[in-house]
């Protein structure tokens, strides 16, 4: 949370995009947003309102409301550019973006199939990518990448992931080494909260 608020001072009044929205990393996210004065959300998922685990889905984005920001849900594959292009047009002109959409596809190397590979890079990596396309469009005071430990020390069956998650940081080298706005924040084992098969 101290990371993410540190991205987001003196931007938090505009409107952001969170991708992933509906995970639970996602969901903390744009509580801490709203908290910080956002004016409006764009909560985005492939899901769209149909919740993870299906429990509890409304309660939590009333609770996301209540810091008095506007909060729209949208379907969207991030890993479409088409779609990630319409998405972050949604609400207008954006201050930032959270980009915490991803899933996992674990397996040893050797053994890991394009299959798993593209299904881990296609919200995390391609998504980013798309965002980072989208945004050349807005003039982003802040885009906020949710990378992962993984990619600087790796992880037993997570190298699809890990290195997806370096694609996250050398994006953000890239960026800030161009002048434009981004931060890519390394979490720690476990620190993904709701990540999962599924999580988008």
């Amino acid at each position: 949370a101290p990371a993410v608020a540190a991205a987001a001072a003196g931007v938090a009044g505009g409107a952001w995009l969170v991708t992933g929205g509906l995970g639970g990393l996602g969901l903390r996210g744009a509580a801490l947003l709203a908290e910080l004065g956002a004016s409006r959300l764009v909560l985005s998922a492939r899901s769209g309102r149909v919740a993870r685990d299906g429990q509890g889905l409304e309660a939590r984005l009333q609770g996301v409301a209540s810091g008095a920001a506007a909060v729209w849900v949208a379907a969207c594959d991030g890993g479409d550019g088409s779609e990630a292009a319409a998405v972050a047009a949604l609400a207008g002109p954006l201050a930032g973006v959270l980009h915490t959409a991803g899933v996992l596809a674990d397996g040893l190397m050797q053994r890991l199939a394009a299959a798993q590979v593209a299904s881990v890079f296609s919200p995390k990596a391609v998504g980013a990518t798309h965002l980072h396309a989208a945004a050349a469009q807005s003039a982003l005071a802040a885009l906020v990448l949710f990378s992962s430990a993984a990619a600087a020390f790796g992880n037993v069956g997570q190298a699809n992931y890990a290195a997806a998650n370096a694609w996250l940081d050398s994006l953000a080298r890239w960026r800030g080494a161009h002048g434009a706005a981004a931060s890519s924040l390394q979490l720690p084992a476990g620190g993904g909260a709701g990540l999962g098969p599924a999580t988008v």
